[in-house]
C-alpha cells in the first residue's frame, strides 16, 4: 500500500526482506549512500548483508548540531555523491533530522528516502519533510523544509523496539487522534503494546500528510501539529534531553488541555482521561522545571512560532477541534511554571 503527497510516496511493508529487496530495486542503478544508527544496524545486520554502501552513526539529540551534519557533507562528498543520488536515512527522529538537513543542502538537495525505525518515527518524525538542528538557542532553531522522496515503513521494526519507546512513540500517535480523529484517540487508549495495528499509523500519517500538504512551509495550518511540542521542546532542553521527546510533549499536551478547559471550556475529562493514560504508560504526567524563568522566557522568545511577545499556540476546543491562539510568551511561562 502507498500514499502520494507532493512528490512523497509513503510505502508499507510487513517484513524486513520486502523493504530489503524493494531497496535494492532502488539502489542497483543508482548512486546512493545510506546512514543508519549504529544501534539499528546490531539489531539488523541485514541491512550490512544487502550489500547497501553505508555510514553507521552515533545518535544522540544533544550532538544534533552543525558539527554533525558538517561530518555528513563530508562523507558525501567523499563518496561523490551527485543531486540525482539517493541518500538513505535509517533510524528514529534524530538521525531523519540530521541527514535530512544534509541531503537538503547538499548541492542544494538530493533524493532522499526515509526508513523510520521507531513507532515515533513512522507516525510523526518521517514525514512532512521539517528537518532541524539544534544549537544554544534552543531545539530545532536550525532547519530546512524538503519532503523525502520516499518514507518506507516496516512494522517488523516495532518488534525489537524496547517497551519504553513504544509508549512514548504512542503520543505522537495519539497527538494526530486529538487534533482530527476522535475515534483514533479511542483505539490508542484500547491497544496493545505487542501488537500495534499498521492501520493505526498510516491513520496518523495520513492526518499529518493532509494538514502538511495544505501548509507546506508551516505559516498556519501546520501549526496545529506543534500541539504540545511548545511545552515539550522546553522540557527537553531544561532536562538536558533527559527526557525523551514522547515523554515531553505528552506533558505539554497534558497541561495544554488544562489550559484549554480554562480559555476554551474543553471538557475535563479530556484531560483526566489523558493522564490516566499516561499513568498506565508510567510515564510522566507532570515537570518541574530546572531553569531560572530568564533562561526559559529566552528559549520561549527564540521560538519559531513567536512574534515579539506572542506564540502561536495550540489548544483544543474538543477533541477534534483543535485552535491555534496568539498567547503571550510571559503568560504561557507562568501556567507551566506555577503548576
Amino acid at each position: 500500500m502507498d500514499l502520494k503527497l507532493n512528490n512523497s510516496k509513503v510505502v508499507y511493508f510487513e517484513n524486513l526482506n520486502e523493504l530489503i529487496t524493494y531497496c535494492g530495486e532502488k539502489t542497483s542503478n543508482n548512486s546512493h549512500h545510506t546512514f543508519i544508527d549504529k544501534n539499528v544496524l546490531l539489531k539488523f545486520p541485514v541491512f550490512k548483508e544487502a550489500g547497501m554502501n553505508m555510514s553507521p552513526l552515533d545518535i544522540s539529540e544533544d550532538e544534533k548540531n552543525l558539527a554533525t551534519v558538517s561530518s555528513l557533507w563530508n562523507i558525501m562528498f567523499e563518496k561523490s555523491l551527485q543531486r540525482s543520488s539517493i541518500v538513505f536515512s535509517i533510524g528514529g527522529g534524530v538521525i531523519s533530522d540530521e541527514v535530512g538537513f544534509a541531503a537538503s543542502t547538499y548541492k542544494r538537495g538530493t533524493k532522499l528516502i526515509n526508513i523510520p525505525t521507531t513507532l515515533l518515527s513512522m507516525v510523526d518524525a518521517a514525514h512532512g519533510g521539517k528537518n532541524g538542528i539544534n544549537n544554544e538557542y534552543g531545539k530545532n532553531q536550525i532547519g530546512t523544509f524538503m519532503m523525502p522522496n520516499e518514507v518506507l515503513i516496516c512494522s517488523e521494526f516495532l518488534n525489537e523496539l524496547p517497551e519504553k519507546e513504544i509508549k512514548t512513540g504512542l503520543i505522537e500517535l495519539i497527538k494526530a487522534g486529538f487534533l482530527k480523529n476522535p475515534q483514533l484517540v479511542e483505539k490508542v487508549y484500547d491497544v496493545n503494546l505487542n501488537q500495534i495495528d499498521t492501520s493505526l499509523i498510516s491513520t496518523a500519517v495520513e492526518i499529518k500528510n493532509e494538514i502538511v500538504s495544505k501548509d507546506f512551509a508551516e505559516s498556519s495550518e501546520r501549526m496545529l501539529l506543534n500541539f504540545g511540542h511548545t511545552i515539550g521542546h522546553l522540557i527537553e532542553v531544561d532536562s538536558n534531553y533527559n527526557i525523551s521527546h514522547g515523554e515531553a510533549v505528552a506533558v505539554g499536551m497534558l497541561k495544554s488541555m488544562k489550559i484549554s478547559e480554562n480559555i476554551f471550556g474543553l471538557d475535563s475529562n479530556v484531560a483526566e482521561k489523558f493522564g490516566f493514560f499516561l499513568e498506565k504508560l508510567e510515564l510522566h504526567k507532570d515537570y518541574k522545571f530546572n531553569s531560572d524563568t530568564d533562561l526559559l522566557k529566552e528559549l520561549l522568545i527564540n521560538d519559531k512560532k513567536t512574534n515579539n511577545t506572542e506564540i502561536k499556540y495550540v489548544l483544543l476546543k474538543d477533541i477534534g477541534e483543535p485552535i491555534l491562539i496568539d498567547y503571550d510568551s510571559m503568560e504561557l511561562l507562568n501556567e507551566i511554571t506555577n503548576d
